[in-house]
């Protein structure tokens, strides 16, 4: 199960962020995309996250996760596209000749925080 050290990854990351203002900070909620080919279960990631941020500053996170579509470029009908579902053809003129890019990543767009309170 990958998504478990994807979680923990982005546990530190996020914990690391979070500290670097010196401030006892908790973390609301963390926006991640991820690419239509990462091979990345979102629910499990959130659920791995969940249990591995138990107490911690990110402990009560909400994690909002956004599939990125899949770029490409049309060979046939020499158009730009992209796909939201893994169905690897031209939305437009439904040719299979697509120059495809990208796909795998995966970014934390942002990490909401707030002070705690003493």
């Amino acid at each position: 199960m990958h998504e478990t050290v994807i979680a923990s990854s982005l546990l530190k990351i996020i914990l690391e962020e979070a500290n670097k203002q010196n401030k006892a900070l908790l973390v609301d909620e963390i926006h991640l995309k991820i690419g239509l080919l990462n091979c990345i279960e979102p629910q499990t990631v959130q659920g791995c996250f969940e249990i591995l941020a138990e107490n911690t500053p990110a402990a009560k996170a909400k994690m909002i996760i956004e599939r990125m579509p899949l770029q490409g470029f049309c060979k046939n009908c020499q158009k730009h596209v992209e796909i939201h579902k893994r169905q690897f053809h031209c939305p437009n003129c439904m040719s299979s000749d697509v120059d495809w890019q990208g796909g795998n990543e995966m970014q934390i767009t942002s990490i909401n925080v707030h002070e705690q309170e003493e």
